[in-house]
């Protein structure tokens, strides 16, 4: 080796060594950031639906398999507080970070796209969420990682080992949330249009996996059976709508851009043109793109018909990230005519991403919309009084800042405790909400003695926990947030022998801005009928 040779390789060596340290702090440092960060504001919409899926362990629910609610039993242990209910996500999200490096030095052997794949999760403000909420996702993460992490090493080394790793991992997916079904949809894609790798399909050791996979995920199979396939029927319902619509389409890839920040996405899509542009695509970009690209357009394509939640391509991004990251390391960090403008794109998207996430936790830690909301009221106000034709815009409600979901409940729990210890009978005196996401909000900081439901004619997971005809004769007390209140607590009233018009009224302060504005209605002698 020549002296130029040896300098050459010593800098390559410092230069690997240089991120695969920043990448163990930056791990390390989100790590600690967000166990101190989680226990900052209360339990979201899903999250408090989910804890109590832990309160009631089964093998399925009527949204769900089961993982993420055999991750709040462990992590609450401790106890129910906020920190040990979302020590699980945290600790979730670490390992897939982790796991994450392992599947770049896997396919490229270069620390700089492992490091660069970890911040790019990070300019994403939904991530964020993601990473630190109880929600399937954070299974999820993990065990698709990990899944693509084994299936590598299994094709690498020929090995039975990691082959059968992967059916359990794979299994470990499908009951974190039904989007593992995706997964082994992207590896068969890959597979056959692997001119390297497609001798594995005619192998027994890729077959005896996804019958692993399929072994784990029995037990969710057989509880559906047992519940008339109620999960499965409402998944594959998101799929139903009124026709194909190209509005519903533009609003589902619209929301890409939105929740993962639009320059981040745009580079995705930059990012994949460009590999594809490559003549021929390398094995590594291929098995990338096939394991993000897939999720991203079945769930816009799906919002064709029906209705697509933004967060559910989440899992696209892991092989995403690491997609985007190698473009930027061979086009960005290294020497050629383009390499300026994959810079500047590059830090445009992190500037943007940055400030998005950033304006996230602002709005977790602080009670920003309700000031800001104001300030433009009273613009709109002047302009109305010197315009007339400029409508003004209508006071603040506590409703308009979604932020405020994750704060109060403690309280507003207690309150209607005190109310139903005020009731004739408190100990058969139930407490239901129209919509059983506020049922659950409610119902995690209620005593376990109180029975808590939803009422409602869709089917929900209450359903499953409530029985009407066991509760005939029970009074109730309904909650509801102000504003149709009366008219959703009369739709009630056939179902009860009478009811008390007269609400009492729960509001909730955040820093001195209404949070949460209540009626509790007092209902008598419930029927028992399940036909509401």
């Amino acid at each position: 080796m020549t002296t130029a040779e040896s300098r050459q390789s010593n800098t390559t060596e410092t230069n690997q060594a240089t991120y695969r340290t920043l990448f163990w702090l930056l791990v390390g440092g989100l790590t600690v950031f967000r166990l101190v960060f989680a226990g900052r504001f209360g339990l979201g919409v899903d999250e408090s639906h989910y804890l109590l899926f832990s309160r009631h362990l089964a093998w399925g629910y009527f949204d769900h398999p089961p993982m993420v609610a055999f991750l709040a039993a462990v992590t609450t242990l401790g106890g129910e507080g906020v920190f040990w209910v979302r020590l699980g996500p945290v600790f979730c999200s670490g390992v897939s970070l982790i796991l994450l490096r392992y599947l770049a030095l896997e396919l490229y052997h270069d620390e700089r796209v492992g490091f660069w794949a970890a911040v790019l999760l990070q300019l994403m403000p939904y991530q964020h969420l993601l990473m630190v909420a109880l929600l399937p996702d954070a299974p999820l993460n993990l065990f698709w990682c990990a899944t693509l992490l084994a299936v590598r090493r299994a094709v690498r080394t020929g090995r039975w080992t990691p082959w059968i790793l992967t059916g359990l991992l794979f299994g470990g997916a499908l009951l974190s949330k039904y989007h593992g079904l995706l997964l082994a949809g992207c590896l068969l894609g890959y597979f056959i249009t692997s001119a390297k790798y497609r001798f594995w399909l005619t192998k027994a050791q890729p077959w005896a996996a996804v019958l692993i996979g399929g072994a784990v995920f029995l037990p969710n199979v057989v509880w559906n059976a047992r519940h008339g396939w109620i999960s499965y029927a409402y998944q594959l319902g998101h799929a139903k709508g009124d026709g194909l619509s190209a509005g519903k389409f533009l609003l589902a890839l619209a929301a890409q851009f939105g929740v993962w920040s639009p320059l981040v996405f745009g580079l995705l899509i930059v990012a994949t043109v460009a590999i594809v542009r490559q003549k021929p695509i390398n094995d590594e970009d291929r098995f990338i793109l096939w394991t993000s690209l897939p999720v991203f357009a079945f769930f816009c394509l799906a919002g064709w018909t029906g209705k697509i939640l933004p967060h559910w391509t989440a899992a696209g991004w892991w092989s995403g990230s690491i997609a985007v990251a190698a473009v930027i390391v061979r086009r960005g960090l290294s020497p050629g005519p383009s390499a300026k403008r994959w810079r500047r794109w590059t830090a445009g998207a992190m500037v943007t991403g940055l400030v998005m996430s950033v304006l996230v936790y602002a709005v977790l830690l602080w009670p920003l919309v309700a000031p800001v909301y104001s300030r433009a009221r009273d613009i709109s106000l002047k302009l109305n009084a010197r315009f007339p034709a400029v409508r003004p815009l209508k006071p603040f409600e506590s409703g308009f800042d979604p932020s405020n979901d994750l704060f109060g409940w403690p309280q507003i729990a207690d309150e209607v405790e005190a109310i139903r210890a005020q009731m004739p009978h408190p100990a058969k005196t139930f407490v239901f909400c129209r919509r059983f996401y506020m049922t659950s909000q409610l119902a995690v900081y209620l005593p376990p003695a109180t029975v808590a439901t939803s009422l409602q004619h869709k089917f929900n997971q209450y359903r499953l926990w409530f029985s009407a005809p066991g509760h005939a004769g029970w009074d109730a007390l309904f909650v509801v947030k102000h504003g149709r209140h009366r008219e959703r607590a009369r739709s009630f009233r056939p179902v009860f022998e009478s009811m008390d018009p007269v609400p009492l009224q729960i509001t909730v302060f955040r820093n001195g801005w209404p949070a949460h504005e209540l009626e509790v209605y007092k209902f008598y002698g419930f029927k028992g009928r399940s036909d509401f």
